[in-house]
């Protein structure tokens, strides 16, 4: 009788401890913790889904004559028109190992973007799947540890995107800077600035149309959002690797509760347990089916950028400024990917662990492998650049893609 009485006080204990986290938990919804984000990118033309701003899931939906859409489709349009352009500069003065990289950006990110439209279409379907999860988990006996999901994925969202912002800030400064050095060294008379750099900078497009400063300002718009995409499809997948991993824990935190052997459960918790945990696993399978290609091209444009900003680095640079603004993007670039990695492992870390079958990769074995691959791309990428250091370099005091003010 002892023993079924304090079991019984440690139920009613840990079930008033547990509903007085949840008070309004309600709002703590993985879709509503993204929500900011998915703003963002619409602004930039990414992921047009309208009904973003409901608590209902069910009234998302892809309205394909829209504005969202329209803008959409001209970011992706805009960026085949300057890839097709820039293979045709490329053609012109010569391809090398690192100014090849425009080309490879501009295609890239034509892909993230129609990836991401073609979420939109499936999107509806797995918030409601993953608003019925987070119902679940947002009532007793279930509890958050630490910082509410919401506010784990807005400090997430926000440094990367902070941290993204800070890196287009310093290769637009970086370019800024060699443009006014070359304007000095060459003694030019720019009286119009923004024209020179936006000549300079959207060489691929000015070389085939006349100069306006309208279109000046919707190119680099333009270039703003194409260089948002690819930090965005990291960010997309971190959040969505935090908001699965957070209820998988929440499982665990709730098995905590019988590691005394005070409280025996019975046949109905077992059963809820069960129930909730196949329901995260069914949500897991269903966003792994939405994103598995998003996924895929992340790990490859990583890895591709990876090897092109150490080609960068390990070469001799024209000064301090460019110093700090490819030393900022690698260490910037391999944090953001390791984050990718890690956060979508934790997903397996915490799938297994109400199993009690815990199946870690060794970490020297994962980061070898990685590691070896980055080294091999590196190699092949230096030799293709000492084959081609002279080609496709614009000198000094050039006028191809420079027109007279």
């Amino acid at each position: 009788m002892m023993l079924v009485s304090k079991g019984f006080a440690l139920q009613q204990k840990v079930r008033q401890r547990f509903q007085s986290k949840m008070v309004d938990d309600g709002q703590d919804t993985f879709l509503r913790g993204i929500r900011p984000f998915v703003i963002l990118g619409q602004v930039f033309g990414i992921f047009p889904i309208y009904g973003i701003t409901a608590n209902d899931p069910m009234k998302y939906r892809l309205k394909w004559f829209s504005l969202r859409v329209i803008l959409n489709l001209l970011v992706v349009v805009t960026a085949l028109l300057q890839a097709y352009y820039e293979y045709a500069r490329l053609k012109m003065i010569g391809i090398n190992a690192k100014n090849v990289s425009n080309l490879i950006f501009f295609l890239d990110a034509c892909l993230i973007n129609v990836l991401f439209l073609n979420l939109a279409t499936k999107w509806r379907t797995v918030a409601a799947k993953w608003d019925e999860v987070d119902e679940t988990f947002n009532r007793a006996p279930y509890q958050m540890v630490g910082w509410s999901l919401r506010k784990r994925l807005c400090v997430v969202s926000f440094t990367l995107v902070f941290l993204a912002a800070v890196e287009h800030c310093l290769s637009i400064v970086s370019t800024v800077h060699n443009q006014y050095h070359e304007i000095r060294y060459c003694n030019w008379t720019v009286p119009n600035y923004y024209q020179f750099y936006s000549l300079r900078r959207f060489a691929n497009i000015y070389l085939n149309f006349p100069y306006h400063s309208l279109s000046a300002v919707f190119f680099t718009y333009i270039s703003s959002a194409l260089t948002l995409f690819w930090n965005y499809q990291d960010i997309f997948i971190i959040m969505i690797s935090i908001g699965l991993a957070t209820r998988f824990q929440q499982i665990n935190n709730h098995l905590k509760i019988l590691s005394d052997g005070v409280l025996i459960p019975g046949e109905d918790f077992w059963i809820r347990v069960r129930t909730n945990y196949v329901s995260v696993c069914e949500l897991l399978d269903d966003v792994d089916r939405v994103i598995s290609w998003t996924m895929l091209i992340s790990c490859a444009t990583n890895l591709y950028y990876i090897c092109l900003q150490i080609l960068h680095v390990s070469k001799k640079l024209a000064n301090s400024v460019e110093d700090a603004y490819y030393g900022f993007s690698l260490v910037f670039l391999i944090v953001r990917t390791v984050i990718v990695f890690l956060s979508a492992a934790h997903i397996h870390d915490c799938a297994k662990k109400p199993l009690d079958i815990i199946m870690k990769i060794p970490n020297v074995g994962w980061c070898i492998e990685m590691a070896g691959t980055i080294v091999t791309y590196e190699l092949v990428m230096l030799k293709f650049d000492e084959e081609s250091e002279s080609k496709g370099n614009i000198p000094m005091c050039s006028k191809f893609a420079f027109e007279k003010f």
